[in-house]
């Protein structure tokens, strides 16, 4: 895939990227409510994170940084974990205030009595899609040092020879990752919807019973 025709397909994924963006702003009024709580700040700053996350997920894609997308890409996981932990734990307050205050979500269990590490959290959203732990190790290897930095720079060449890049135009050949790339993270910007809908429909619950207690009160 040469660059003229990575751009042509790319542009469809940055439009549909830039829509996201503002969809997110959309749910912030929808996490508030009618009622702040302390959780709702939380989701607030997930959902700040993720447009941060999503622009410069565009910015990658438009230069062709595959190492800085892949990276941008975990970081959308690790998202959609955090999310999905305050949806399962046994005090969602508690984990707003373990965030606040610099604290380790690992430490805290869910509903179930069980610890919300990394391995546990990622073991648990792939029963709801099934390629996420596989998607999650495989971006790992973008954040830490690994084959696939190795694989960008060095390349076989001719009669056994070998090329190594550092810095510059990057090669044409990383081209179908990128769009690879880009594919997962729009995938799971979606699925991270799917996630912060449960959350808002929690808290319309929360409206509902705090405006029906109230009038009892009165």
């Amino acid at each position: 895939m040469d660059n003229k025709e990575y751009y042509e397909l790319i542009h469809f994924h940055i439009d549909e990227l830039k829509q996201f963006s503002e969809n997110l702003k959309n749910m912030t009024a929808k996490v508030l409510g009618n009622n702040l709580l302390l959780i709702d700040m939380c989701f607030c700053a997930m959902l700040d994170r993720n447009i941060c996350l999503n622009n410069g997920f565009i910015q990658m894609l438009e230069s062709r940084n595959l190492t800085c997308a892949g990276a941008i890409l975990r970081l959308q996981l690790d998202n959609c974990m955090r999310l999905f932990a305050v949806c399962i734990s046994q005090d969602e307050n508690e984990v707003a205030k373990c965030v606040i205050d610099g604290g380790q979500i690992r430490n805290l269990k869910d509903k179930d009595g069980k610890k919300m590490n990394d391995g546990y959290l990622k073991k648990e959203l792939s029963k709801y899609e099934e390629t996420f732990e596989e998607v999650y190790n495989q971006t790992s290897g973008y954040i830490h040092f690994s084959e696939k930095s190795f694989f960008q720079s060095v390349s076989a060449g001719e009669k056994s020879n070998f090329m190594i890049q550092v810095g510059g135009e990057r090669n044409e050949k990383i081209n179908p990752f990128l769009i690879e790339c880009a594919d997962a993270f729009v995938f799971f910007q979606k699925f991270f919807f799917n996630l912060m809908e449960v959350a808002i429909k929690a808290k319309e619950r929360v409206d509902v019973n705090l405006e029906m207690g109230e009038k009892i009160g009165d």
